[in-house]
């Protein structure tokens, strides 16, 4: 998800975030100076910090120390004393934030549902492509009792920040399901606790889905593109959405209801899939994916997404991927 229009208002609140995470780190410096004695090393950090707070104050802060372009947020915001944009670092800190990121994607990896899930009358299947080593993109299936959630959100940012995001939400939903809220308090209490807990500029769009055995869904949208429901052979989007989670810590959600009949399925997905660009800069777009989605009877909520994903290749051909990309089907057995 881009959010360049979104962050670039955010800049003061963003250098205030860093200025109070310096504060914070000069205290415990001193602190344990006091205890150490005289020391370089300590001598050292706090120096290194107080010539960032005086970057901050000047305007300066943030710049690479070797070409001077801007060093990546995201870094920034886990080391606020990063003094090297990832261009300029050395083989070995190079090799030190790959390993860095690998050990994010294993995590990320394990925070994924099975792929090919049954929940009683329901088949479940998902495909989670990042485009690069983590992924932004959140999808879920929390079984309950005689019901099961189904999640697909995408949240703001790239990278290794979006993916700790994507943590958060799984943490998130997976400690407020068994508390068996209706579904759009549970909502409202996944937005409460994210805006509390991240940046202004950080937020999360997301589909959240409950389905029963006798087929009965509740769905509700978080600025999500609407899931399409596939009833009788007949597909049309669901479009119900509100704010996305995290923007105001007050918004309230709405929820849909939709009865699944055998055959019947919904489909989710990132907007990863209908901004897939061609060479031509075309985009793949809602119609396509529409098109591209046969009948469940032909082979279930797996060969449905096999099918998008085949169509999706073919039109993107040599076009470089930008976007994470992630769909889930359920289907009514």
């Amino acid at each position: 998800m881009d959010t360049a229009k979104v962050a670039a208002p955010l800049v003061a609140e963003f250098d205030a975030l860093i200025a109070d995470q310096l504060v914070e780190r000069r205290k415990r410096l001193q602190a344990a100076s006091m205890f150490a004695g005289a020391d370089f090393e300590y001598a050292n950090l706090l120096g290194e910090v107080d010539a960032a707070l005086a970057k901050l104050k000047t305007g300066h802060y943030g710049e690479c120390e070797v070409c001077h372009d801007p060093v990546e947020p995201e870094r920034l915001l886990a080391d606020p004393l990063m003094k090297f944009c990832i261009g300029c670092l050395t083989d070995a800190q190079r090799a030190s934030l790959e390993d860095d990121l690998q050990l994010a994607f294993d995590i990320q990896q394990g925070l994924l549902p099975k792929v090919g899930v049954k929940c009683d009358k329901w088949n479940v299947h998902h495909v989670y492509e990042p485009a690069g080593i983590v992924s932004g993109d959140y999808v879920d299936i929390i079984e309950c009792d005689d019901e099961f959630y189904f999640l697909l959100g995408d949240v703001s940012g790239k990278g290794m920040a979006a993916s700790l995001l994507m943590s958060n939400l799984h943490a998130m939903f997976h400690s407020l399901v068994p508390m068996n809220l209706p579904l759009g308090d549970l909502m409202s209490r996944a937005n409460h606790l994210l805006a509390q807990s991240s940046l202004a500029n950080q937020y999360a769009t997301l589909v959240s889905g409950k389905a029963n055995r006798a087929g009965e869904v509740e769905i509700s949208n978080a600025g999500h593109p609407p899931p399409i429901l596939i009833k009788g052979g007949v597909k049309k989007e669901l479009n119900h959405s509100g704010l996305p989670l995290g923007m105001f810590s007050d918004a309230e959600f709405s929820v849909n209801k939709v009865q699944l009949d055998s055959g019947d399925s919904i489909v989710l997905f990132s907007d990863g899939v209908t901004e897939t660009f061609n060479v031509e800069s075309s985009e793949f777009g809602i119609d396509r994916l529409l098109t591209a989605i046969d009948c469940i009877e032909k082979g279930g909520p797996q060969a449905l997404i096999e099918n998008c994903l085949m169509h999706l290749t073919e039109f993107r051909g040599n076009a470089q991927r930008n976007d994470d990309l992630t769909m889930l089907a359920i289907a009514y057995a």
